[in-house]
């Protein structure tokens, strides 16, 4: 994907959390004392920008992603908010992250940024709220399978990301 937007969202977090808190004012997670509100969400940030980078071989980094999301869902239950407050939290946050970064790097976001963005939203919600209901999940089988059933929708739900000076295999005829 981008470097550029990866590296700005990590420079960003501080102005992200900011507008983030501001904007969750009057909302459940206000019920949230105010050190354990934004909790792991800058963890979960630099996750997704490290994932949002070109894909290098080996690389585990969305992977890394999906398990610092899915922790994060899990941190919510135990705070005893509701399963719908994750969803609230993550469209709060996709609100906040293009406004945070066009103000912090005082400039636009391309189109595919905030494609890419939505994709990592798209991600992190479904790993947060298998998160939130890790319990369930591993009655009914194995935690790493549904974890990586995370990365599975996301591949059949967006491109293929290469490392720019990785080849593309030839097309086939």
């Amino acid at each position: 994907m981008s470097v550029r937007l990866a590296n700005a969202m990590e420079r960003c977090i501080p102005t992200i959390l900011d507008e983030w808190s501001r904007r969750t004012r009057g909302s459940e997670l206000d019920s949230i004392c105010e050190i354990d509100r934004a909790g792991d969400l800058a963890d979960v940030l630099r996750a997704m920008a490290d994932a949002l980078r070109p894909v290098r071989a080996g690389s585990r980094a969305v992977d890394e992603f999906i398990e610092i999301a899915a922790a994060h869902g899990a941190r919510r239950r135990a705070q005893g908010v509701h399963e719908g407050c994750l969803f609230v939290e993550y469209e709060l946050l996709g609100a906040t992250v293009p406004h945070a970064l066009r103000s912090c790097e005082h400039g636009s976001l391309a189109p595919e940024d905030l494609a890419s963005l939505e994709g990592g939203f798209t991600t992190a919600i479904l790993a947060g709220l298998r998160g939130f209901h890790r319990g369930e999940f591993e009655r009914r089988g194995a935690w790493n399978e549904t974890l990586a059933r995370v990365a599975i929708e996301l591949s059949d739900i967006a491109p293929a990301r290469r490392d720019p000076g990785e080849q593309q295999p030839p097309a086939s005829r």
